[in-house]
């Protein structure tokens, strides 16, 4: 609640404040503060990119050396671990093995190749993930000999 004394100090504020502030002044301050903004605008925009890039850098050193020097979390989730992209999340094909023969050629997913480059780095924490990427890479090969048996056993018949 407002006392008396309150309510004639508010009413002198704002009569000196309307003294003050008058058309001219209140122009002035408006054109200072949008200064002040443009100028503070025109400065982020010339830096930004620059901060940006540097802060992604900062970053991603800290990261690099959080799994380098032992940070179990970090290297986790660099590696991916616990992920399951040993098995296709979508479309026909989804919850078969990514691991399969392309022209000769083992195909593997992305995390698995990074997995398998990076074991000899942290074998301790990764000797489970990259059994399960090669346990995944032996059911998918299985599956597609499996397969090709059957095609074969399918053609066989249909010559004799």
């Amino acid at each position: 609640m407002i006392s008396y004394e309150d309510k004639e100090n508010e009413a002198l504020n704002e009569e000196k404040a309307a003294e003050f502030l008058s058309q001219g002044r209140k122009k002035e301050i408006t054109s200072a503060i949008e200064s002040i903004i443009e100028d503070e605008f025109y400065r982020l925009e010339e830096y930004a990119a620059d901060h940006l890039q540097d802060i992604s850098r900062n970053r991603a050193e800290g990261f690099i050396n959080a799994v380098l020097n032992g940070d179990n979390d970090a290297a986790s989730e660099l590696f991916g671990a616990g992920n399951s992209s040993r098995y296709r999340q979508s479309g026909w094909d989804a919850g078969k093995p990514w691991a399969s023969i392309i022209h000769g050629l083992l195909f593997q997913s992305s995390q698995m190749e990074l997995r398998e480059k990076l074991v000899a780095a942290h074998p301790d924490l990764l000797r489970n993930e990259r059994i399960d990427d090669l346990e995944s890479i032996v059911e998918g090969l299985t599956r597609q000999i499996r397969k090709l048996e059957k095609d074969l056993e399918t053609c066989r018949e249909s010559y004799r």
